[in-house]
């Protein structure tokens, strides 16, 4: 994610920030990520990380604040920063319901297959603009067609960067398996030349298509 040389105490500072965050000292993870900050303010990582504990306290602006600060940093994608600002941009303007990214993230914390999938089918009816939603419901369904119809859905809804190359790619994978394969290879080519794709959903597209080409 970062190709550049960090500064020990930079990296210190943010291992130690986590450890504090992922205990719930939230004050004291934000005093040590604002330090990791000031000594290598180049550095993407604390900042995102900054972000998420922001988020946590429930502190909505200083999270999308520094989201924003992260995708600066790191335009063409940084874990779930596209996700994230797509969410909380949305929330700011009246688009999503305010602590719809921290109840959308349940799922991710949430282990059980079938809780995954109440909440994110929760979230589909209860908030049907909400891309991601439905990215997430087409990686739970197992029919095919449930699994289109909701890559379609996200993919009507006007998705961020990173959500719309998943469900793309995810689009492109069943197009293989229902026997279309030039459509999926175009689908996965588009997105690997696209200027607004991600680069962990370019490097997954190359990835994807390499698996369909070479299958015979």
């Amino acid at each position: 994610m970062d190709n550049k040389n960090i500064d020990p105490t930079a990296r210190k500072l943010h291992t130690e920030a986590r450890e504090l965050g992922q205990s719930g000292k939230y004050d004291l993870a934000i005093a040590k990520l604002e330090e990791a900050i000031k000594i290598q303010p180049d550095w993407s990582y604390p900042i995102y990380d900054l972000a998420f504990t922001y988020l946590l306290k429930g502190d909505f602006d200083n999270a999308l604040k520094f989201y924003k600060k992260t995708d600066d940093l790191s335009p063409k994608g940084f874990f779930t920063t596209k996700t994230a600002l797509y969410t909380l941009q949305g929330e700011q303007s009246g688009k999503f319901p305010k602590g719809l990214y921290l109840a959308y993230l349940q799922i991710e914390w949430t282990d059980d297959k079938e809780q995954k999938l109440e909440i994110t089918k929760t979230l589909t009816e209860k908030v049907p603009d909400f891309a991601p939603a439905w990215k997430e419901l087409a990686n739970l369904v197992d029919n095919k067609a449930e699994k289109f119809n909701a890559i379609e859905q996200g993919l009507l809804k006007n998705p961020d960067a990173d959500t719309k190359g998943i469900l793309e790619i995810n689009k492109a994978i069943l197009l293989d398996q229902n026997g279309k394969k030039e459509e999926a290879k175009n689908l996965l080519g588009h997105l690997i030349f696209s200027s607004d794709a991600t680069t962990a959903n370019i490097e997954l597209a190359k990835f994807t298509l390499n698996s369909i080409t070479e299958k015979k």
